[in-house]
């Protein structure tokens, strides 16, 4: 998609905002802020790190180390592209993290604004987050109760931080593959090759990509039959994922869905996003 374009419909860009024209233009709002790179990397990167250190000393068993269904889809990418982990001195483990850095770094570069760190911004986004999760907790309770479990919990088996670390990681590895990537991929198609309009675009993009994020989780009993309550709960989630995303950014997106994840390993027990 063409800047051009996105400048004059306010294309769903990875923050979820427009991007400009010619010069950067600076952001003198929270609201505008919190949708940036730098502020974005801030924020995520101590969760790819809190993961990484989790799969080097939490999740790793005799069968292996154990980690999320996206974060393993995305080094089936690099292998597929003959990138090695080990050419760059890296854990083999590494790339989708060092990969999500790369992207908001080069998006920092495309945008040409001032190299700093608004900090308070950061804070506020980390409180937004947490408020953020609140409701999909209170649904994840009301599901729950509808529908009780009749299996155990997938990280049942873990300690705390190894819960704490897959939590995360299901935040920054499933936001980037389920919104940032799918939602941009399938705006693409709708607007610039379909020509819908961008409010219809957009809405069946968050659909589509909460359907799909839905299917990627286990759904079935241990009899077969489906868990009703989890795929009420992963659509409403996924949905809940979607708008943020596009109304609030990658960055909140991510914050949320590992702080509601962390929320539910430490205090709750519904099904884990």
């Amino acid at each position: 998609m063409s800047q051009r374009k996105a400048a004059r419909r306010g294309s769903a860009q990875p923050n979820g905002g427009k991007v400009g024209g010619h010069s950067p233009i600076a952001s003198s709002g929270y609201f505008e802020r919190s949708k940036q790179p730098l502020e974005i990397l801030a924020l995520v990167v101590p969760l790819i790190v809190l993961y990484e250190v989790g799969l080097i000393f939490a999740l790793r068993t005799h069968g292996g180390t154990l980690t999320n269904s996206a974060h393993e889809g995305l080094l089936r990418m690099f292998a597929s592209l003959g990138i090695d982990a080990g050419r760059f001195s890296l854990p083999a483990l590494a790339l989708p993290g060092v990969g999500v850095i790369v992207v908001l770094l080069v998006w920092q570069v495309l945008s040409r604004r001032a190299w700093t760190v608004h900090l308070p911004t950061v804070g506020g986004m980390i409180m937004e987050c947490v408020l953020f999760s609140l409701p999909l907790l209170v649904a994840a309770q009301v599901i729950t109760r509808m529908f009780p479990p009749a299996a155990a919990g997938e990280m049942d088996g873990l300690g705390t931080f190894g819960k704490v670390a897959m939590s995360v990681g299901a935040g920054v590895y499933e936001e980037l593959v389920f919104r940032m990537v799918l939602i941009a991929l399938l705006h693409t198609l709708f607007v610039d090759l379909l020509r819908w309009k961008e409010s219809w675009a957009l809405g069946v993009a968050v659909v589509v990509a909460a359907v799909l994020f839905t299917l990627y989780h286990p759904l079935q009993l241990p009899s077969g039959a489906v868990d009703l309550r989890r795929v009420i709960f992963f659509l409403a989630a996924g949905s809940a994922f979607g708008v943020l995303y596009v109304v609030r950014g990658f960055g909140i997106a991510v914050g949320t869905h590992a702080w509601y994840d962390i929320a539910v390993v430490v205090l709750l027990a519904p099904p884990e996003a």
